[in-house]
C-alpha cells in the first residue's frame, strides 16, 4: 500500500523535478523474472523514476547502513527496498549480503522484477564505469538453482540527464532489448568464471549503446558548450523536432561522438574549441546572456512588433506568474537552500532537493488550505484555491522560461545601445566558434561512422 502511494505522489512531483521521456520501457516482459540494468548517475532519484515509471512492482536495494534504525529499516522493506551491504561499512557486515542474495534468488523465482546498478557506484559523469560481477553472479545462482529453467532477463538501460541536479533538467530513458541468461547456459556449465565475465561484458556493451558517453574527461565542459551552441542547428540539419527529447538526445549523441572521434584524430582542434567555446559561455552568462540569443534566427526576428507582443505578454502573465509564485515557490526555495548546505556529493543534491520539496509542498498546501477554510469557511472557496494553486503552479513552469527568454532579448537590446563593442565581440566569436564546430563536423561526416 505505502509503494503504491509513493509511486502516485512521486508520478506527480518528479515530472514538475524533471521533463521526462522514455522509450523500450512499455517493453519490458511481465510475468517473468527480471532484472533492471541502469546506469548510476543520481542516487535516489535513479531507482525511484524507474520504479514509477515501470508497470510492474520493482524491488531495489540501498546502502547497508540506512537500515540500522528500525522504522527506517521498516518504511524501506514496505517500499521494497533492501539492504546491500559495502566494502565501506566493514567486512563483518559483507557477510549479511548472503541474506540480501538470498532474497534476489527468491524473488527471481517468484518472477518478481528487480533493479541493480551493475556499475555498483554512483557518479554523475557522463561515463560508464566498468562493471561490477555480482549482479551477473546472482542471476547465475538463480538459474542454477532451478537448473537454467527460469530464463532470467536482463534489461539494460540507459539514463541520460541533461544536468541531473538541476530543477526542470531533462532524461530521456533509453531501454534495450533483454539479454536471456539461457543463453549463457552451455557456456555456464563449462566454465562458471568465464560465462560471468562474457555476460558482464555483453551488457557493459548494451549499457553503453544507450548512453551518451564521453571518452575524455576534460571534453566534458566542451560537450555541453557544444550542446548549447550548435544542437539547434543540427536538429533543424536533421529534421527533427527540436522540443522533442529523443531528437536532443540523438543530437547530444552525434556531438558527442563527433568531439570523441575529433579527439582522437586532432586532439588540437578540440583544444582550440574547448579555449574559446568555454570562455565565451562565461562571458555570456556574466552579462546575463544565452547563446540562442545571438543566433542568426533570434536576431532576424528581433523587431518593434515582436517587442510589442513580448510587452504585452508579461504584462498580463505576471500577475499570474506573482501568484503561482507565492504559493508554491517556498517549499522549492527551501529544500534547495538545505540541499545545497547538506550535500556534501552531488550525486546526492538532487534526492535531497527533490524528495524535500515534494514534502514540504504538500505541508505548505495544507496550511494554505486551512487558513483560507478558516477565513472563508466555505468549501467551495476551499476548492477554487486548491485549483488555482495547482493550476498558477503550472503556469509558472511554462511562462518562467518564456519569460527569461523575454528578458534575454530586451536585456541585448539594451546592450546593443550601451555596451555594442562587447555584443560585437560575442557574436564575432561566435562566428568562430561555428566555423570550427563545422570544420570538426565535416572531418566527422567523412570518417563514415555510422550511428542507429
Amino acid at each position: 500500500m505505502l509503494y503504491y502511494f509513493v509511486k502516485f505522489l512521486v508520478n506527480v512531483f518528479y515530472r514538475v523535478f524533471y521533463k521526462f521521456e522514455y522509450e523500450g520501457l512499455d517493453k519490458i516482459p511481465r510475468g517473468k523474472p527480471i532484472v533492471l540494468a541502469p546506469n548510476h548517475v543520481n542516487a535516489f532519484i535513479d531507482p525511484v523514476v524507474l520504479a514509477m515509471l515501470t508497470k510492474q512492482e520493482v524491488r531495489f536495494f540501498a546502502r547497508g547502513d540506512v537500515f540500522k534504525k528500525p522504522m527506517a529499516a521498516w518504511v524501506l522493506g514496505k517500499l521494497n527496498i533492501f539492504p546491500m551491504y559495502r566494502i565501506q561499512e566493514g567486512y563483518s557486515e559483507l557477510k549479511k549480503n548472503d541474506k540480501t542474495f538470498e532474497i534476489c534468488r527468491t524473488l527471481l523465482a517468484d518472477n518478481k522484477t528487480l533493479l541493480m546498478f551493475p556499475e555498483g557506484i554512483c557518479i554523475q559523469e557522463r561515463r560508464l564505469r566498468p562493471l561490477k560481477k555480482g549482479l551477473a553472479r546472482i542471476i547465475f545462482q538463480t538459474e542454477e538453482t532451478f537448473d537454467f529453467k527460469k530464463d532470467v532477463l536482463v534489461v539494460p538501460i540507459g539514463l541520460n540527464y541533461s544536468d541531473a541536479k538541476r530543477f526542470r533538467s531533462k532524461l530521456f530513458i533509453d531501454c534495450g532489448d533483454a539479454i536471456s541468461i539461457k543463453d549463457y547456459e552451455e557456456q555456464y556449465r563449462k566454465d562458471k568464471v568465464r560465462a560471468i565475465n562474457d555476460f558482464t561484458k555483453a551488457l557493459e556493451v548494451k549499457m553503453a549503446e544507450r548512453l551518451i558517453i564521453i571518452d575524455n574527461k576534460e571534453n566534458d565542459e566542451l560537450v555541453s558548450a557544444v550542446e548549447q551552441i550548435y544542437m539547434n542547428d543540427l536538429l533543424k540539419e536533421k529534421k527533427w523536432k527540436t522540443t522533442n527529447l529523443k531528437s536532443q538526445y540523438s543530437a547530444a549523441r552525434e556531438i558527442t561522438e563527433m568531439i570523441n572521434q575529433t579527439e582522437k584524430l586532432r586532439s588540437d582542434l578540440t583544444a582550440s574549441l574547448r579555449e574559446k567555446a568555454v570562455p565565451y559561455l562565461n562571458l555570456l552568462r556574466e552579462n546575463g546572456l544565452r547563446d540562442h540569443l545571438l543566433s542568426p534566427d533570434t536576431i532576424s526576428r528581433m523587431n518593434m512588433k515582436i517587442f510589442l507582443l513580448e510587452f504585452i505578454i508579461v504584462f498580463f502573465g505576471l500577475p499570474l506568474y506573482w501568484f503561482g509564485m507565492a504559493t508554491n515557490y517556498l517549499p522549492y526555495f527551501i529544500s534547495k537552500r538545505v540541499a545545497l548546505k547538506k550535500s556534501k556529493n552531488v550525486e546526492f543534491l538532487a534526492s535531497l532537493y527533490m524528495n524535500m520539496t515534494m514534502f514540504l509542498w504538500i505541508f505548505y498546501f495544507i496550511i494554505q488550505l486551512v487558513l483560507v477554510g478558516l477565513i472563508s469557511r466555505n468549501w467551495s472557496v476551499i476548492g477554487i484555491y486548491a485549483s488555482m494553486v495547482v493550476a498558477s503552479g503550472y503556469i509558472v513552469l511554462y511562462f518562467y522560461p518564456a519569460m527569461k527568454k523575454i528578458f534575454g532579448r530586451w536585456r541585448l537590446l539594451r546592450m546593443v545601445r550601451k555596451d555594442r563593442e562587447t555584443v560585437e565581440y560575442l557574436v564575432k566569436e561566435r562566428g568562430e566558434i561555428m566555423e570550427m564546430i563545422n570544420e570538426m563536423k565535416r572531418r566527422f561526416d567523412r570518417s563514415s561512422i555510422k550511428f542507429r
